[in-house]
């Protein structure tokens, strides 16, 4: 039997190239429930936060990545979009950085979900510097 397909990541070669590590968009498997994953934050399950936007970048995907296999799937699996706000654009080094190592881990073909990144004034707390909701693919 092959290899279960929750989520078709797909760019088309008729628009500009991604800017960085994502596709222009998923397709999701009929067979699979969507899960939608409110924004997620640096906070380790103790409820510290890390210092800096590389370290919150990599500790919000590992909630997302908690969050998924809580519900029976794998973000290399099925991790379909993220929506990535920062809170300055010198932290974008940093987040990219981030995003590039747990991507690595998690994609390392290269088959990136789709994500849009945006600088925003603020988050809910001062301290916080990333924010990342997503949606993913669970099997049904």
């Amino acid at each position: 039997m092959g290899k279960r397909v929750l989520v078709e990541r797909r760019s088309t070669d008729r628009i500009a190239p991604p800017l960085g590590m994502y596709s222009h968009a998923a397709r999701v498997s009929p067979v699979g429930a969507v899960l939608h994953i409110a924004g997620q934050v640096g906070n380790a399950p103790d409820g510290t936060i890390a210092p800096d936007a590389y370290g919150q970048t990599v500790q919000a995907l590992r909630n997302i990545a908690a969050v998924i296999e809580d519900a029976g799937g794998t973000p290399a699996e099925g991790l379909a979009s993220l929506f990535t706000m920062v809170t300055s654009r010198e932290a974008l080094p940093d987040v990219r950085r981030g995003i590039g190592e747990v991507f690595a881990e998690w994609f390392p073909e290269g088959d990136h979900p789709a994500n849009s990144l945006c600088v925003v004034a603020g988050l809910a707390r001062e301290d916080l510097l990333v924010e990342i909701a997503s949606v993913a693919v669970v099997p049904g």
